[in-house]
């Protein structure tokens, strides 16, 4: 199979990343810099002015950053202001938030320090994703926990409700716990019972019980066992088959 030309460049790179660490082990950074930084910076290859600057003390952090904010690669500016010590964060922020990418914006905020968590929460609430809104509530301090909360309860998933409710600290348990029962799904409200501190209990086990389901039923007591749940449930629908009475 024929590589396409990203996947050589790519491999090319890393030849090249290679080779500079056998001569950073053998003869130390300046050797390195004094080598290579200069045609480094005339191919301007933001990956590699990425690894250069990160890995190799006393590179040009300056001129390598150019390269990469010139590149408008908004993954490739969030490792730099990420990894790269003295990097010019708001530069770099910069190119991420005009990329409008809410998965990048999220890492931004969540990993790099001094980051804008408002400007970056914004993209994310506009992106009406609900699994990153919640990620972003969880992660990201300073997140507006409520605003990214709505996104998730408009959802209606059972699994980021129940995951928003017990693990995002100020989360509104009383409406996630709202969007599990109103599913009436056996699982997520054993769960959000067992699970979510503050949760209405009663009501979760009522729906538990009310689905008749044998496995589910179980976990409720650990006394009970699936053959008493039959027996029960033969009963209820042995009741629920009587002709109402005229009387």
């Amino acid at each position: 199979m024929n590589e396409s030309k990203s996947e050589i460049e790519k491999n090319k790179i890393d030849e090249i990343i290679s080779k500079i660490k056998f001569v950073q082990e053998g003869w130390g950074n300046s050797v390195v810099i004094e080598l290579f930084e200069k045609n480094i910076l005339k191919v301007k290859n933001p990956e590699l002015s990425t690894w250069f600057a990160k890995n190799i003390k006393g590179a040009d952090i300056k001129a390598h950053a150019q390269v990469v904010l010139d590149s408008k690669d908004p993954e490739l500016n969030y490792y730099y202001a990420r990894d790269v010590e003295g990097a010019d964060i708001k530069a770099h922020e910069q190119i991420v938030l005009e990329s409008n990418n809410p998965k990048v914006s999220y890492y931004f905020a969540r990993d790099v320090k001094g980051a804008n968590v408002k400007a970056h929460g914004q993209i994310i609430l506009d992106s009406k994703d609900p699994e990153l809104n919640y990620y972003y509530a969880r992660d990201v301090e300073g997140a507006d926990i409520k605003s990214h909360e709505q996104i998730v309860l408009d959802s209606k998933n059972l699994q980021l409700n129940y995951e928003f409710a017990q693990f995002v600290i100020g989360a509104n348990i009383k409406a996630h716990g709202q969007v599990i029962l109103k599913s009436k799904d056996p699982e997520y409200n054993y769960y959000f019972a067992e699970k979510v501190k503050g949760s209405d209990i009663l009501a979760h086990r009522n729906v538990v019980i009310k689905s008749y389901h044998i496995f589910w039923i179980c976990q409720l007591d650990e006394y009970m066992d699936e053959e008493d749940v039959r027996c029960f449930n033969e009963i209820n629908n042995k009741i629920l088959s009587l002709s109402p009475s005229d009387k």
